[in-house]
């Protein structure tokens, strides 16, 4: 079986993206701007119906949730309290997350953006309520809407001299949404729809970059770091839950026009651009294609996140000291010399999960599905929890020299809200109802369960699996009595014709073809198992196309990361002789003339030194 290269794969996936948007041609629904309506638009599974099994993935979300469960109520809204001069009583939090004076955008980030993340700590509340159903957790949520709602006065008194008030206001409307969405809060669309309000007189009249604000007169540099481009999303989901039209004209209002024209174009719009964000706000366009038909904003969204995986590092992050470079002159190898501030992970991580989400659920390629699983397993999932005094893991560092996996020097950074949001996502990331009731797309191999009603029949599939240390996965089905359906597996576009799939341990017929969806269609009965084997190849992925000599290691999904005393240069034939140690490991043993090399995956990884990159004898 011929396998793609990651070049030719992504240009396949962009042709059949180019089809689908052919194909269209602004058919009613697009009018309508009622985004259920979109053809073959995959449904998204309700949190509660996915359940994380043990595994390392669910330490995540349970640390998570444990932790802001237990965050102290007055300290998370101390700030709204103060800038509005009421009674400020508990902790001040530390970090970013203060309001004081002494912020220094060159010497000292405390009190950079006073209560910045509130809204996503509220978020990662009430999504960690659905998935759980936890009533004191549901309880929190409602008390914090109550007591932020008494913080918001008509004059956004909160916003006077705030230096990102579009960020952090961004943050507040998810937060309410999901309050209200996930954990049925009462009041939060009337609170959101004051604080809407209130917000509305200190934002620009548009989408500003970076250097439209430079050139407005500003206070001091910090106040051009806003982030106006990244509010439509939330906006548009304010509106879509609300019915209130006041949050669709809000969103079209922040459309970033002069970005996702250049990215529409076929125009690479990202060096220089500020990283997270500017995938952030594909988001963005995604909701503004299902809100308002135009293909434009589709075209975006496909063609920049292309942008971005084609000057991604073989772990899947991207944007070192969370900029794009200029693609074409070998600078992402240069940064591996330069900065170990290399990828933004938990934030990072988080804007890619979203649009690949989205975009898989429109197109069903199954490219979108192998980049979220990259990003997963090579970044996030290696993070460094955060602590209860804010204490969090920022940046993965891929330098050549002295790489190490450490805290950030603030406490409550951006990645602190982030975090809980995408960890609690994990399960609806991992399934899809297929559109019109015909089955499930299996998209991530984690050990899970997920239940639905297929044709008014009870389902439950169980996942079990240690993926990918291990390269197997089995799905067992519970089910009251037969059914018709069609499980869709994921097979990643990087492995080979040695991947096989069985249902009761017979091979199924069919072609099993890397980079797309391989559908099982049958009557389906209690007890039936599906057993996945997926091949998982070493191959030695360069770190630009400039610069062919310094490669990564990778296995299957996972990038390789060398310990211990390195040597200065690899025979190529000694990276892809590597080995593991054994069947239950994720390790592989690279043998050099020197003795044996130990290569991890990042979420093993502890306090180690390591090193990602390696220079191969030409």
């Amino acid at each position: 079986m011929h396998k793609k290269s990651r070049r030719q794969f992504l240009g396949t996936a962009a042709v059949s993206t180019a089809g689908l948007l052919a194909a269209r041609s602004l058919p009613a629904w697009a009018r309508a701007a009622a985004y259920d309506s979109v053809p073959n638009l995959l449904p998204v599974f309700g949190y509660s119906q996915i359940q994380l099994l043990d595994g390392p993935l669910r330490v995540q979300f349970d640390q998570n949730h444990k932790l802001f469960l237990n965050l102290n109520e007055d300290g998370m809204l101390k700030p709204f309290r103060k800038r509005e001069g009421l009674a400020a009583p508990g902790p001040d939090m530390g970090g970013w997350y203060d309001d004081a004076d002494d912020f220094n955008e060159d010497t000292n980030f405390h009190a950079f953006i006073a209560g910045h993340t509130f809204g996503q700590y509220l978020s990662g509340l009430a999504r960690a309520y659905a998935v759980t159903g936890s009533k004191p957790t549901q309880e929190k949520v409602h008390r914090l809407v109550r007591g932020f709602a008494a913080t918001v006065e008509p004059s956004g008194k909160f916003y006077v001299d705030y230096r990102l008030p579009a960020y952090t206001f961004d943050k507040t409307c998810c937060g309410l949404i999901d309050a209200h969405q996930f954990a049925a809060d009462p009041i939060a669309l009337d609170v959101l729809k004051r604080a809407t309000e209130a917000a509305m007189p200190h934002l620009p009249e548009k989408a500003l970059s970076r250097a439209e604000q430079e050139a407005r007169p500003h206070k001091t540099k910090a106040f051009t770091w806003d982030e106006t481009y990244t509010l439509p999303e939330n906006l548009f989901l304010a509106y879509h839950r609300s019915g209130d039209d006041r949050y669709k004209t809000y969103a079209e209002r922040f459309l970033y026009h002069e970005y996702y024209d250049k990215l529409a174009a076929n125009e690479n719009a990202l060096p220089g651009m500020h990283a997270y964000s500017h995938v952030n706000t594909f988001s963005s366009a995604f909701q503004a294609f299902l809100n308002l038909g135009d293909e434009k904003y589709l075209r975006a969204a496909t063609n920049g996140l292309r942008m971005v995986q084609e000057q991604s590092y073989a772990t899947g992050g991207w944007g070192p000291d969370e900029a794009f470079v200029v693609p074409g002159k070998g600078l992402l190898a240069k940064s591996l010399d330069t900065s170990h501030s290399s990828f933004e992970t938990p934030c990072g991580a988080y804007g890619q999960f979203k649009i690949t989400r989205y975009l898989l659920r429109l197109t069903h390629e199954s490219s979108y599905g192998d980049s979220m699983e990259q990003v997963l397993y090579n970044t996030v999932a290696g993070a460094k929890p955060i602590l209860p005094d804010g204490t969090s893991f920022y940046y993965s560092d891929y330098n050549n020299a002295n790489s190490k996996k450490v805290y950030y020097k603030d406490k409550w950074p951006c990645c602190s809200g982030t975090f809980p949001q995408l960890t609690a996502d994990y399960g609806i990331s991992s399934y899809y109802p297929a559109s019109e009731g015909r089955g499930i797309y299996v998209n991530l191999f984690l050990p899970s369960r997920v239940s639905w009603t297929q044709n008014r029949t009870q389902v439950t599939m169980t996942q079990k699996t240690n993926y990918p240390t291990t390269n197997t996965t089995q799905l067992h089905l519970e089910i009251a009595k037969p059914e018709d359906f069609t499980v869709y597996l994921r097979i990643p576009a990087w492995t080979d014709a040695k991947t096989r799939v069985s249902v009761n341990g017979k091979q199924v017929e069919g072609d099993v073809i890397p980079g797309k969806f391989f559908a099982i269609g049958r009557t389906w009965k209690n007890g039936d198992r599906i057993e996945y084997e997926i091949s998982m190849p070493l191959k030695l992925q360069p770190v630009d196309a400039e610069t062919p000599n310094t490669v990564a290691l990778v296995r299957g999904p996972i990038a390789m990361f060398g310990l211990g005393n390195l040597p200065a240069q690899f025979q190529r034939s000694q990276l892809l002789a590597a080995s593991a140690p054994s069947q239950s490991s994720g390790d592989l043993i690279v043998q050099t003339d020197t003795g044996k090399l130990t290569f991890k995956p990042f979420a093993t990884i502890a306090d180690e030194q390591y090193r990602l990159y390696q220079t191969v004898a030409g």
